[in-house]
C-alpha cells in the first residue's frame, strides 16, 4: 500500500467525501501510482489522487469519478457524491479560487437590484430554495425534457458553490427549470448583464474575466 497516508480527522472540511474514497482505496488495495497507471488519463497523477482524499480540499468532479472506478466503486456513485459535496460545503481551501461565496438563506436583494456575482449566487439560490430545493438530477431533467437547453449537474454544481459564474444560457435554463414564469426571464437576463459588464463596480481580482470567459 505504500507509505501510510496521515490520519483523516472529523474536522477536516471534506471529511465525508475523503473517507468514503479512502475506503475504496483500502479495498481495492492500490497504491496512488497504481490508481493513475490505472486511469491512464491526464490530470489523474497519483499526487492529484493522494490529494483527493485529503479531506482538505474539494477535488474536481472527474477526479473523484475516475479515484471511484479506478477501485471498483460506480460512476455515478461517485458523482452523486461529490454534488451532495459541492452545494453543502460551500467553497472553502478547494485549491483554486473560488470566484465568490456561498449566500446565507435569507430573502435576499431583489432580482432588480443585482449587480455583482455574489448578488446572482444569492438570487439562484433563493430561487431553488423557494422551488423547494430540487436535486441537481432533477433541474437537469427538468430543462432536457422541457427544452430549457443544456442544464449539466457539474457545471450547475460548481456554480451553485461559488466556484464559477453562469453562462446566460445556462441562468435561463436554470431559471425556467426551478419554475420562474416566462415574462420573469427578461429580468434575470438584465441582472446577468450587469454582472458581466460590472456595473456594480466590482473589485474582485480576476473576476470580470472568470466572467468574460465562462460568458463566451
Amino acid at each position: 500500500m505504500g507509505r501510510r497516508k496521515a490520519d483523516l480527522t472529523e474536522s477536516a472540511p471534506y471529511f465525508e467525501l475523503a473517507r468514503w474514497l479512502r475506503s475504496l482505496r483500502e479495498r481495492a488495495g492500490l497504491t496512488y501510482r497504481e490508481m493513475a497507471d490505472r486511469a491512464g488519463r491526464p490530470g489523474c497523477s497519483a499526487v492529484t489522487l493522494s490529494r483527493a482524499d485529503s479531506g482538505s480540499v474539494l477535488p474536481k468532479c472527474a477526479v473523484v469519478e475516475v479515484y471511484a472506478v479506478v477501485c471498483g466503486a460506480a460512476e455515478h456513485e461517485a458523482r452523486s457524491r461529490w454534488e451532495k459535496t459541492a452545494t453543502s460545503a460551500g467553497p472553502r481551501d478547494r485549491g483554486e479560487a473560488s470566484v465568490l461565496s456561498v449566500p446565507r438563506r435569507g430573502r435576499g436583494r431583489r432580482l432588480e437590484l443585482v449587480y455583482e456575482p455574489a448578488h446572482l449566487l444569492e438570487a439562484m439560490h433563493r430561487l431553488r430554495h423557494d422551488a423547494g430545493h430540487p436535486s441537481l438530477r432533477e433541474l437537469q431533467d427538468r430543462a432536457t425534457d422541457s427544452g430549457f437547453g443544456p442544464l449539466p449537474r457539474s457545471t450547475l454544481a460548481d456554480v451553485l458553490s461559488g466556484l464559477r459564474l453562469p453562462s446566460e444560457a445556462l441562468l435561463i435554463s436554470y431559471a425556467l427549470a426551478c419554475g420562474q414564469p416566462g415574462h420573469r426571464i427578461h429580468a434575470w437576463r438584465a441582472a446577468w448583464g450587469r454582472v458581466r459588464r460590472g456595473d456594480g463596480g466590482l473589485r474582485g481580482v480576476g473576476v470580470q474575466g472568470v466572467v468574460d470567459r465562462l460568458a463566451g
